[in-house]
């Protein structure tokens, strides 16, 4: 049984870059890797440098790599704000 989905936005400076439902979320959070779920608890947190990854309601995983910047977790909804993100090596985005 698939996980049941949350919406979740990333944004750049220049565009939004991803806007939809996932069922997971990994994140290089500055303390280490973190992960988030549907009905997590509110959060707001900075990010490090590394691998932000996470899988659309097909179960898809889609893996990026992100300079840093700021995560918020907050009634379903995810926000994603970073300067920079990028397909990671060997991964079809």
């Amino acid at each position: 049984m698939a996980a049941p989905p949350f919406s979740l936005k990333v944004v750049t400076p220049d565009r939004v870059f991803f806007e939809g439902k996932v069922t997971s979320l990994q994140a290089p959070g500055s303390l280490g890797y973190l992960g988030v779920l549907k009905d997590h608890a509110p959060l707001v947190t900075t990010l490090d440098k590394g691998k932000l990854s996470f899988k659309d309601e097909q179960g898809t995983e889609k893996i990026f790599k992100i300079s840093g910047g700021f995560l918020e977790v907050l009634s379903n909804r995810v926000l994603v704000l970073t300067d920079q993100i990028q397909p990671s090596l060997g991964v079809v985005a």
